[in-house]
Order: structure tokens, then C-alpha cells, then sequence
């Protein structure tokens, strides 16, 4: 499984506390992703981490705490992921000495996204999956993913507005409706990867860029 974390550089002095909680919520992406926030346990987390209950509880009051945490730093990562894939994707469209590059268009960048996420599916269906039981049933748990899902479908927002400002083209529905609509397809594709263990790269870019024909008019 690919790693979501880069790892955590040795910190000492007043740093150390600041370094002890994010390896807690750090380490507890697997406890979480493979037992889910009900399953898994106090001791599973401080066992993950290499700590003792003493340092969880100078951190966090409940597991439920350590799992906000979590979600806040999975979706920090998923959107420097996110732009890092358009970077990437636009600096292999740009022209250079002696080499034909493709036309970068709107579904180019989007398909870049999903195929930077994708790697991570797994683990984010999970937590995402969590996440969302947990909200219908929790008022605070709910209030708490609500500003994570603005998060993410903002920057995805703002990548296709970025993208549309360059072509000229519009959106026939607000950047960041069609910026949820787009993260609803890459759940959906990510989930049918795993569940019926298939690749989607066809059905990913064949699914992206006709949602994208549909609700964007070109110049």
C-alpha cells in the first residue's frame, strides 16, 4: 500500500510534543483505515505509534479527537497531491525545444487530479466512508466534516476555474458544484477499482470527460 505520510523528521526541545501528537494521528491512518473509528481502540492507537497512554491522553481526550485530526491531515495532503498533479500535468504541456506536447484541456487536468489521488483510494474511501456515517449520527463529527469536504471541493474549484480562465471556456454550473460532482466520480471510480478489482483508467478518463462536456460550454 502506497504511503500517504511522508515521514516525520526528529524533532527535540519544545518541538517534541508538537511531534509526538502528529505521530499519533499520523500512525493512526491504518489503525483507522483497517478497523474503522468504532473498531479500533485507545491501545490500538498507542500501539501504532510506539507511545504510551500517558502521551495520548496529554494529546487527546477520545479516539474520535485523533480521527478529526486525521481527516484534517489526509485531506491537507490529498489537496497538495491535487496540485501537484496540475503542476505536473501543465509543465508536461508546455512547449519545449524539440518535442510536440499535447493540448492540456480541462478533463487533462482533472484525469492529472484523480490519477494523483488514485494510489490513496483505498485508504480515503475508508476514512471518507467513516467519516460520513459517523456525521449522520454525530453533530459535531458532522460540523467537522463539513469543513473538510469545503476544503477539498474549493481547491478542486479553484483548479477548474484556473483552467477555464486559460481556455476561455465556462461552466455551465458553479465551480464548486461541479468541483463535488467531479471529487462524487473519482469516490465512485476508486471504489468500483476495489471492489470489483478492475482498472479504471479508461472508465476514469472516458467518465471525466464526458461529466466535463457536459456542464462546461468551450469558448
Amino acid at each position: 500500500m502506497t504511503d500517504l505520510f511522508e515521514p516525520l523528521p526528529e524533532s527535540t526541545g519544545t518541538r517534541r510534543r508538537e511531534n509526538t501528537r502528529t505521530k499519533l494521528v499520523r500512525a493512526s491512518l491504518e489503525v483507522f483505515v483497517e478497523k474503522g473509528v468504532d473498531g479500533a481502540t485507545v491501545d490500538d492507537l498507542v500501539k501504532a505509534a510506539g507511545f504510551t497512554r500517558g502521551a495520548f491522553y496529554s494529546n487527546f481526550s477520545t479516539k474520535e479527537e485523533v480521527f478529526s485530526a486525521l481527516f484534517d491531515e489526509v485531506t491537507a495532503e490529498l489537496i497538495a497531491i491535487a496540485n501537484s498533479a496540475v503542476d505536473s500535468a501543465v509543465a508536461q504541456g508546455t512547449p519545449q525545444e524539440g518535442r510536440e506536447v499535447p493540448d492540456l484541456d480541462d478533463a487533462g487536468v482533472m484525469l492529472a487530479v484523480f490519477e494523483g489521488i488514485r494510489p490513496f483510494g483505498r485508504q480515503w474511501y475508508l476514512l471518507y466512508s467513516d467519516a460520513i456515517a459517523r456525521s449522520l449520527r454525530d453533530e459535531q463529527m458532522r460540523a467537522e466534516l463539513a469543513v473538510q469536504r469545503e476544503r477539498l471541493r474549493d481547491q478542486i474549484g479553484a483548479l477548474l476555474t484556473m483552467r477555464l480562465e486559460a481556455s476561455g471556456a465556462r461552466a455551465l454550473l458553479a465551480p464548486e458544484d461541479l468541483a463535488q460532482l467531479l471529487i462524487g466520480i473519482f469516490i465512485d471510480l476508486m471504489l468500483r477499482e476495489h471492489m470489483e478489482e478492475r482498472d479504471v483508467t479508461e472508465l476514469a478518463a472516458t467518465t471525466i470527460l464526458g461529466t466535463l462536456h457536459a456542464f462546461i460550454a468551450p469558448r
